[in-house]
């Protein structure tokens, strides 16, 4: 993987080549108006509720169990080290996870950082590829100093569950959130997932949902090729089956632009009005729907609060993610950009750090009316990806948030005739947006 200074010149680099390109990328919303603006939609700063909840404030620290995977997820940049590296064995094994070296990490992070909880969130490749590693990683952590103030969540493509119970019928019961990759009813699923298949899940979800009392996160990755609403209409049935309780999805990051934006802009806008209608519906009867990052935006709409940082706050060095044994700013990176230097480097660390979200000068990122809760698009796709396409995002979360502010008087109405406050609108769904990448 790369030096320090190789990652300085990369980053370099790529700014200037977001700072460089330019073109006609804007799309128009007959209501919102032309996307491209960064003024098209601004975020109130005059509050509607008073602010008074208090936040969740656990370490996370993210470690990369394996680079395998078996999901063949299109566009995923697992899938692209196949075609890119001439040996990629090499590459997935530098990933692995020792639990005795990484339960010493995760020590050391957890003691520097006073009494807080601490959350280990599991990520991979597919983290249940590697049953026995996990086992052993918990079990050293179990016997740790640190042990009581540790819970665990676990990201997956959701294909081994059901094998994973029959060879350790206690090992998921650990978790306190599991987050399952579902893009759709089964045709669009299989379709974007090939190395999975959604019946096979769905028998894994409810072999988890008997074995475990754990929250189950239900996540979607939007690609050009497939539509939100089936994403939702599927949640939904999982959700009436008890399977699970909170979505999330977010658009896929990409090196390659939009192929035809305008028309995704109408599709997305269309479907998300009709996800927000069912929600307001569902509200006005009493039933809050677990949309945790539509529940967190109005949370935000309602109370008038900044994020006052990137959505993953990267450039904080407050959470953490440990691959090959190796602290970096964010796990995806190492893979595009090479490692960060080691936080124990102090002030060295944290300037390469404030570095990855220095795009958001070039982008103008604080004279957009979204900032307060987008805070600097993911630093993944900004620097990894094509600067057009960071550029379509940009507009995607206008429109997003143009779209629910449309009907936050509608939504506060509900939320005060469900009885839903906003500690309740928190604890019941917003908090979990910390374990995702918050914005879409």
């Amino acid at each position: 993987m790369g030096t320090s200074a190789e990652n300085k010149t990369d980053l370099s680099a790529l700014l200037r080549k977001l700072a460089a390109v330019s073109g006609d990328f804007g799309a128009t919303h007959p209501r919102l108006g032309d996307l491209s603006r960064p003024d098209v939609v601004c975020m109130s700063a005059v509050p509607l509720i008073q602010d008074g909840h208090r936040e969740v404030d656990d370490v996370i620290i993210h470690l990369t169990v394996t680079g395998r995977c078996n999901a063949r997820c299109e566009g995923c940049i697992n899938t692209s080290l196949e075609s890119d590296c001439g040996s990629r064995d090499g590459v997935i094994t530098e990933f692995d996870c020792d639990p005795e070296r990484d339960v010493e990490t995760i020590v050391r992070i957890a003691k520097a950082c006073g009494d807080r909880p601490v959350t280990v969130a599991l990520y991979g490749g597919e983290p249940l590829l590697e049953v026995d590693r996990i086992s052993e990683l918990l079990c050293r952590l179990d016997s740790s100093p640190i042990a009581p103030r540790v819970q665990y969540m676990l990201y997956t493509n959701g294909q081994l569950l059901n094998s994973t119970i029959t060879s350790d019928p206690d090992l998921l019961n650990r978790f306190r959130l599991v987050s399952v990759s579902v893009d759709g009813d089964a045709g669009q699923h299989n379709r974007m997932r090939p190395g999975t298949d959604l019946f096979t899940i769905e028998a894994g979800l409810t072999r988890l949902r008997r074995a475990s009392g754990c929250d189950v996160l239900f996540w979607s990755t939007l690609r050009e090729e497939q539509s939100l609403l089936p994403c939702f209409d599927q949640f939904m049935k999982y959700r009436d089956g008890s399977l699970v309780g909170h979505l999330f999805w977010h658009w896929a990051e990409s090196t390659e632009p939009y192929r035809d934006f305008t028309a995704y802009v109408d599709s997305y806008a269309a479907e998300f009005e009709s996800v927000l209608n069912e929600y307001v519906e569902q509200l006005r009867r009493g039933r809050l729907l677990s949309i945790i990052h539509v529940n967190e935006l109005v949370l935000y709409l309602l109370t008038g609060r900044m994020r006052g940082h990137s959505a993953c706050a990267v450039e904080l060095a407050d959470n953490y993610d440990i691959v090959g044994g190796r602290l970096t700013a964010c796990a995806d990176l190492p893979l595009s950009l090479g490692m960060l230097p080691p936080q124990d480097t102090g002030e060295s660390f944290m300037s390469s750090l404030r570095s990855l979200v220095s795009y958001r000068d070039i982008l103008h990122c604080c004279r957009c009316g979204v900032y307060p809760y987008c805070g600097g698009r993911c630093p993944v796709q900004v620097l990894t990806g094509s600067p057009e396409r960071t550029l379509q995002l940009c507009q995607l979360m206008r429109l997003h948030v143009g779209l629910v502010q449309e009907r936050i008087e509608d939504i506060y109405a509900a939320l005060r005739k469900a009885g839903v406050s906003i500690e309740d609108l928190y604890e019941r769904s917003a908090r979990l947006t910390r374990y995702t990448d918050v914005v879409p």
